[in-house]
């Protein structure tokens, strides 16, 4: 059976000061819903509601639930610690097997926007299909239109076969996060793809290769896994989740495994990461600016200005993110927003935590 688990965790600390601690980037609004919203719709279209799930941070589980549909709440789950995708992914394919050891798996982050949600039911189909037969993972490739240094790419191998007009390809490589010189270089050669985080594999497929490509990380999987269902399962759980290492699942499992594959996804993809990733994806006037709430402005083009309560009215500017929430005015040009987290660390320096 498939099923698709939508990884709500992290804060998109680039998206300040919109995203705090308590407000994720999936709950940004976006083309009338939040990311999350539409993510949990794409998953639903795939498998259906019963098969869907949602994994987040302990401290965002409330806030995660009052915002989704009631009938959905039962099938949120926590991570008990911040330890990235791969001890994540791992807790979430352990829980799934735990009644269904084949059951094929869907790992969608919820930050992602999709503008052609058909091609990407019809590539994600495909995937989850392959995720079945295929031995081993399936990931999904986006066509790199530039040069982005902010994602990881794959090298394109051989066609394995094709299933509905769509490619199932070999990944020869991966290349995580290169500098503008490399990113420009795969650019340039068309058998390389962004990877856009999408995993797909069956549950006990997953288990194994975590145990096997990071011997750290069975021993409190084993643990999690014969507690499933006992009363102590919690403690355990949290036990075991604690003590694992913080580690993506690109560096615990893709860029070591031998049999990895790729459907390429060519449904115009963007992951939601920074302000300028937000506007490639968003409505523009006819200078190029995005304006959202109450934005007004003269001889100004490419910019992004975001209000929630007050007009921000703007005269011969270019090429800026202006942000104005309750507390925070944030004026950043837009070739610097990956700087985010540089200026957040100065605020906790400065002490003025109450701001993150």
């Amino acid at each position: 059976m498939a099923y698709a688990v939508v990884m709500a965790g992290g804060n998109g600390t680039r998206l300040w000061p919109r995203v705090r601690k308590n407000a994720p980037k999936h709950l940004m609004v976006h083309a009338d819903k939040t990311l999350l919203e539409k993510a949990l719709e794409r998953a639903n279209a795939l498998v259906g509601w019963d098969n869907v799930y949602v994994t987040t941070n302990e401290n965002l589980r409330d806030t995660i639930i009052d915002s989704i549909a009631p009938e959905l709440a039962r099938n949120v789950y926590t991570e008990p610690a911040v330890r990235d995708t791969g001890p994540a992914i791992g807790l979430m394919a352990a829980r799934i097997a735990a009644w269904d050891p084949e059951a094929v798996i869907a790992f969608l982050p919820a930050d992602h926007v999709i503008l052609d949600e058909a091609e990407f039911n019809k590539v994600l189909r495909v995937a989850l299909k392959a995720g079945e037969t295929v031995d081993g993972l399936v990931i999904i490739g986006i066509p790199a239109d530039e040069a982005r240094t902010c994602y990881g790419y794959i090298k394109q191998g051989k066609t394995l076969y094709v299933e509905d007009g769509l490619p199932v390809y070999r990944v020869e490589r991966f290349r995580e996060k290169p500098n503008s010189q490399r990113a420009e270089k795969y650019v340039r050669q068309d058998e390389y793809l962004w990877n856009s985080g999408i995993v797909v594999g069956r549950a006990n497929l997953i288990l194994r290769l975590l145990g096997e490509y990071n011997p750290k990380l069975e021993p409190g999987l084993e643990r999690i896994i014969t507690s499933l269902g006992q009363p102590h399962e919690a403690d355990m759980v949290r036990e075991a989740y604690i003590d694992f290492e913080r580690i993506a699942f690109d560096y615990a499992v893709l860029e070591k495994a031998t049999r990895v594959y790729m459907v390429v996804g060519n449904f115009g993809w963007e992951d939601i990461g920074s302000w300028s990733s937000l506007a490639k994806v968003s409505a523009k006037d006819t200078e190029g600016n995005v304006f959202s709430g109450r934005a007004i402005g003269i001889d100004t083009s490419n910019c992004l200005v975001s209000t929630q309560d007050k007009l921000v009215a703007a005269i011969g500017i270019s090429d800026l993110i202006v942000i104005d929430t309750e507390d925070v005015l944030f004026i950043c040009r837009k070739d610097r927003d990956q700087d985010v987290k540089a200026l957040l660390r100065r605020l906790r320096q400065t002490g003025w935590e109450e701001y993150l």
